[in-house]
């Protein structure tokens, strides 16, 4: 196998580990939300000192970690982003746990787009023509939605929200993925403890109180959430953008037929109709990703000539 193939085996193992999250979480249903994201971090973190501390570049990251250490503004960015990524895992075990799974996959399709307008709102990135048609369409996705059912669908826009002001955040820090995902569940460690040190004052811990194989589960949280970036992390390096940006609605639809097919989640009339319009945004998204890949070539072709 070549980089490419390698990256992309590592990108599709990535994109379909997230894809069945729901099932994953819909294991933990028993424990509440915030006790399963408390030691969702708490694992995370120590799986990550593990990680750290047997990588051959462990110098490397250490050295990466004092510099953002040194520069307030990025390390400030990093907090932010933290606090960020919480949320987004926080609204995510709330949206399975709730059954809510159809609403939380409406959230990663938005996400990319509400990417890109977050890009052009604080970064000042021009949309293309194609990307513009894109943005209406999630504009009016969510436009119906809230005419027809009277609220807006808040665990989606918040999910899209978090993740796209979470990469904002960490476009503008440059930092490897095992130092970042350590250094972020380090920062929310200590509000995990003492989340957890009050449960325990109170008696109320119940992870422990669901049998071995949900403990097993929970304690697990920390490989199934790192795992995945990292091996997103290096696939994404050799894997052409265009297609990156293709593969990526492959969680969501994942998560869209688990809600239907397995969890018996209700797919309304306006549920259909506005899910049809971000299809179509997500149609337009992608052939904007692959017209804007060709031209690229052409020029690139030109320019050895």
């Amino acid at each position: 196998m070549n980089n490419t193939q390698k990256s992309l085996v590592a990108i599709l193992i990535c994109y379909f580990s997230w894809g069945l999250f729901p099932i994953y979480f819909k294991l933990l249903k028993s424990i509440g939300a915030y006790e399963v994201l408390a030691m969702r971090i708490l694992c995370s973190f120590i799986f990550m000192i593990l990680v750290v501390g047997i990588a051959k570049n462990k110098k490397t990251i250490f050295e990466e970690i004092k510099k953002i250490w040194d520069n307030k503004k990025s390390f400030l960015l990093l907090v932010l982003a933290s606090f960020l990524i919480t949320g987004n895992w926080l609204t995510y075990i709330i949206a399975v746990n709730t059954n809510h799974v159809l609403e939380a996959s409406f959230g990663y399709y938005l996400n990319p787009i509400v990417t890109i307008i977050l890009a052009v709102v604080f970064l000042k990135e021009k949309l293309t023509r194609t990307q513009t048609i894109a943005c209406l369409f999630v504009g009016g996705s969510l436009l119906y939605l809230f005419i027809s059912l009277g609220s807006l669908p808040w665990i989606s826009i918040m999910l899209a929200l978090t993740f796209g002001l979470y990469s904002l955040c960490k476009k503008k820090i440059i930092l490897s993925p095992k130092a970042s995902l350590l250094i972020e569940t380090a920062i929310v460690s200590p509000i995990a403890i003492i989340y957890m040190g009050y449960l325990a004052s109170n008696n109320s811990v119940t992870f422990h109180t669901f049998g071995t194989d949900t403990l097993i589960y929970l304690l697990l949280s920390g490989v199934i959430t790192a795992v995945p970036l990292m091996l997103f992390a290096k696939g994404a390096t050799d894997i052409p953008l265009y297609m990156l940006g293709i593969l990526q609605y492959l969680p969501p639809t994942m998560q869209f037929f688990i809600g239907i097919f397995v969890y018996g989640e209700e797919l309304s009339v306006q549920k259909l109709i506005s899910f049809s319009i971000i299809w179509v945004a997500v149609a337009v998204f992608c052939y904007s990703a692959v017209v804007s890949m060709k031209k690229q070539n052409l020029v690139s072709e030109s320019h050895k000539k």
